[in-house]
C-alpha cells in the first residue's frame, strides 16, 4: 500500500484503467494512475463538485456540480471541453453514483419525493432526455457488476466521516440481488453482512467480491467478501476516520481510496 504526498485535497477518487478521477479545488481532474503525467481539468467552474464518475468505455466523466445552485448532473468528454448539465431537479440530495450497464449515469435523488430521506436511484442517458426511475426503492447507494446488484438501504444523510460510529436505525446496511436479470429470483433482495454491527458505505464489485467501508470495528476502514458473506477481509488500517472508497479499474484488481484526504491503493 503506498501514500503519496499531495499538495491539494483529494477527494471522490474514481479508477477506470490507467486514469483516475478525482476532485480538488473546487473542480473535476483526470490523472494517469501512476503519476507518471500530469493531471488535466475535466470541469472550469470553480464550484463544490463531487463523485466524479468515468463511464464504462472510457470517454465520458459524470459528476454532481452546483454551479447554478442546487446540486445537478454535468456530464462532459474525458479529453475535456464544454460540459453538459443532465438535470433540472432542484434536489439537495442529488448525486452521482456512477453509470447502468448499459452506459446511462447512475444518480440518486430526492426529487418529488416527500422526504429527504427518501433517495431513489435515477439512470440519466446522456443524450439530455427523461431519466428512469430504478425500482429499487429508497436507497443510499446501487452498485451492478456480473455477480449481481448491491444495494445500499437509504442512510443515515451524511457521510460516516460526519457522525462517526453512528449506530442508529439508520446506518447503512447492505442488500444483494444474485440473480442475473431474467433468471428465477431475480429482483429479490436478500442483506448481507447483517451480523456487523456497524455503519456501512460505498459498497462496490471488485471482481467477485464485494467492497464496502464499515466502522463494525471502531474506526471506518475498507473490507470486502465473497458475494455470499464469506472470507470477510479488512483491507486497511485503524484510524482512518474520513474515507471514501472509488471502484476498481478494469485493468487493476484493486481498490482506491482516499482517507483524509489522502489517496492509497
Amino acid at each position: 500500500m503506498t501514500e503519496p504526498a499531495p499538495s491539494a485535497y483529494l477527494r471522490f477518487p474514481h479508477l477506470h484503467g490507467d486514469l483516475v478521477a478525482f476532485t480538488a479545488e473546487d473542480d473535476v481532474w483526470v490523472a494517469p494512475l501512476d503519476g507518471g503525467g500530469r493531471a488535466w481539468r475535466v470541469s472550469a467552474d470553480n464550484v463544490p463538485v463531487n463523485h466524479p464518475r468515468i463511464s464504462p468505455d472510457g470517454t465520458t466523466v459524470a459528476w454532481t456540480s452546483t454551479r447554478d445552485g442546487a446540486p445537478e448532473v454535468h456530464a462532459a468528454s474525458l479529453d475535456g471541453g464544454p460540459s453538459k448539465r443532465l438535470t433540472y431537479w432542484g434536489s439537495s440530495k442529488t448525486q452521482v453514483r456512477g453509470w447502468t450497464p448499459d452506459g446511462q449515469v447512475l444518480a440518486l435523488s430526492t426529487q418529488g419525493q416527500a422526504s429527504l430521506r427518501r433517495s431513489w436511484a435515477r439512470a440519466i442517458p446522456l443524450d439530455g432526455g427523461p431519466a428512469t426511475t430504478l425500482p429499487y426503492g429508497p436507497v443510499g447507494d446501487v452498485a451492478h457488476g456480473e455477480p449481481g446488484v448491491l444495494l445500499l438501504s437509504a442512510p443515515m444523510g451524511r457521510e460516516a466521516a460526519w457522525w462517526k460510529r453512528y449506530r442508529g436505525g439508520t446506518a447503512g446496511k447492505l442488500w444483494i440481488d444474485r440473480a442475473a436479470a431474467g433468471e428465477e429470483g431475480a429482483g429479490e433482495f436478500v442483506r448481507l453482512h447483517e451480523e456487523l454491527d456497524g455503519n456501512l458505505e460505498y459498497p462496490l464489485w471488485v471482481g467477485e467480491r464485494v467492497a464496502f467501508l464499515s466502522d463494525h470495528e471502531g474506526v471506518g476502514a475498507l473490507y470486502s467478501s465473497l458475494a455470499d458473506g464469506s472470507d470477510l477481509r479488512r483491507h486497511t488500517p485503524g484510524g482512518i476516520e474520513e474515507a471514501q472508497i472509488a471502484a476498481h479499474g478494469a485493468a487493476h484488481d484493486a481498490v482506491l481510496f482516499t482517507g483524509i484526504a489522502r489517496r492509497w491503493s
